[in-house]
């Protein structure tokens, strides 16, 4: 039997890198790691025995912290939460946060700070506006609209060429904001988060949802990232979420769907489709580049429409939003791929791997540290930097 090369970590640093993860027994980290057994990894904890080099390199991947870092003589002081936790019902938090989630959260915050490592001789990006409790929700939308230079309603879908998200998400790209796409993480889960720093703030929205649901969740946590109150978000207009959640989906419809232009445009094309079909929603939809259902919440919120509307329209909405789903799962081309590079940048977004190309340009690091740094092959190298540097 070949000899077992034990690493000789500090217990109290094994315990503490589980403590900033979800996992809250042993038997969570069995379920996730192959491998890894609960009753092990119980002694590895309490000192009585030792992983080997290669399990203890298992725990650190799975729990996203530096191997070295289990020799540490103790453990750092616990950071708090750089965002708040908004899925809630009435002040309780009524979901857990998934490995995954907390995967793909910590994949993002690693990308700002490999960003900021590399951001010497990056352009400077305008400060983001904040605004104080007495401003109202329409002078922020107007500002905001102002420094993003959007102007809805639009004529035609080409004006944000055709796919609205990836418009709007490569001006707020330009703007020195990160956007990224949160993978394998349910919409039951979460489908926004924000995290404010003054230099490359953080929007993430869930990739699973449509483009145009997107969208509004993109301004959402604009919203959040303008008033500096980051925050993990479920965007689903439940009147039990707290006042942060309402008053920033109020900003969003503002920018969005401006109350004046919003009228007038919806009683235009109303009269074009005799009421508020499907058709109709959709058609008004096309002018803000926004969802039927952020439409119909708008109808709503400027009283064009009444509550018991409301309900009618958006239940309707979600029955054709679930047949859609269901239809488009069960045709499913398995033989389709759609291309490494394109799958990429629309996960990480433009801004990220455009601060690392250039680096290597200005000479900061070598062709080699470029692909461990963007964490892909030499293969798909050059259609990355076609695709964010021209």
């Amino acid at each position: 039997m070949a000899k077992k090369n034990y690493a000789y970590i500090n217990k109290d640093m094994l315990i503490w890198a589980r403590g900033e993860t979800p996992f809250a027994t042993t038997s969570d980290v069995e379920a996730q790691q192959k491998g890894i057994k609960a009753e092990k990894l119980e002694l590895w904890e309490s000192g009585e025995e030792l992983p080997s080099i290669t399990e203890a390199k298992k725990l650190a991947s799975l729990y996203k912290v530096p191997f070295a870092s289990f020799f540490l003589s103790a453990p750092p002081e616990k950071a708090p939460k750089n965002y708040a936790d908004r899925r809630t019902y009435g002040e309780t938090v009524y979901r857990e946060t998934s490995y995954g989630l907390w995967k793909e959260i910590e994949r993002i915050t690693q990308n700002r700070k490999i960003m900021l490592d590399f951001s010497d001789g990056q352009m400077e990006y305008e400060e983001i506006p904040s605004f104080d409790a007495t401003v109202l929700v329409k002078d922020i939308a107007r500002t905001i609209r102002d420094y993003l230079g959007i102007k809805p309603p639009y004529r035609t879908k080409s004006l944000y060429k055709v796919n609205a998200f990836s418009y709007f998400r490569g001006i707020l790209e330009d703007k020195g904001i990160i956007v990224a796409q949160i993978t394998e993480v349910s919409l039951e889960e979460m489908k926004g988060l924000s995290i404010y720093y003054d230099k490359y703030p953080i929007i993430a929205v869930n990739n699973k949802d449509y483009e145009r649901a997107k969208v509004f969740s993109l301004f959402h946590e604009l919203a959040h990232i303008i008033r500096r109150s980051s925050s993990l978000c479920m965007i689903d207009f439940d009147e039990r979420n707290d006042e942060e959640e309402k008053l920033c989906d109020r900003i969003a419809a503002e920018i969005l769907m401006p109350d004046f232009s919003f009228k007038s445009t919806a009683d235009e094309i109303k009269e074009e489709y005799y009421g508020w079909s499907t058709q109709c929603l959709q058609a008004i939809g096309d002018r803000f580049a926004v969802s039927s259902a952020a439409v119909v919440r708008r109808l709503y919120e400027l009283s064009i429409i009444s509550y018991s509307e409301y309900q009618k329209l958006y239940k309707k909405l979600s029955d054709e939003f679930e047949a859609k789903k269901l239809a488009e799962d069960m045709s499913q081309d398995d033989d389709f791929r759609i291309k490494y590079y394109i799958k990429y940048l629309s996960k990480e977004g433009y801004l990220f791997p455009r601060t690392v190309v250039s680096a290597y340009y200005r000479g900061d690091l070598s062709y080699g540290e470029l692909c461990q740094t963007l964490n892909m092959k030499s293969k798909h190298i050059n259609n990355i930097e076609r695709a964010v540097m021209l």
